[in-house]
């Protein structure tokens, strides 16, 4: 081992960081980045076919206004995305939205309203 060999540490000393200042700076989500679903009621005919398909049994159909339609237990869900790929209607779609985050478990469960962005 050299004399010089522990100094070359030094360089180091002078480089920006890798990291960042979360949640004031964030990376972009990659293309095709699959975050939270989002669904839309005038399209979802509630045949059950995402309920189905799910691997982790995160959705259920539930009753919402006379009508049948899925609700989701993100904190079962592994969101590999065969849901909304299966969806005859294409009612249910993949976002990009990574930033679930909430205080318990309750919130975790998004019903067709809240799903489909008209919770009160």
């Amino acid at each position: 081992m050299s004399i010089s060999k522990p100094f070359s540490i030094v360089k180091h000393l002078f480089k920006k960081p890798m990291t960042l200042a979360f949640p004031f700076e964030a990376l972009e989500p990659v293309t095709d980045y699959r975050g939270r679903q989002v669904l839309d009621l005038e399209r979802c005919v509630g045949c059950g076919t995402c309920a189905w398909i799910c691997p982790n049994e995160a959705i259920e159909i539930v009753e919402y206004n006379g009508r049948k339609y899925p609700k989701i237990h993100l904190g079962k869900c592994c969101f590999c995305g065969l849901c909304a790929e299966y969806c005859p209607s294409e009612a249910l779609k993949m976002t990009a939205e990574a930033m679930i985050s909430m205080f318990n478990k309750a919130e975790a469960v998004y019903g067709p309203d809240k799903l489909s962005g008209k919770a009160k």
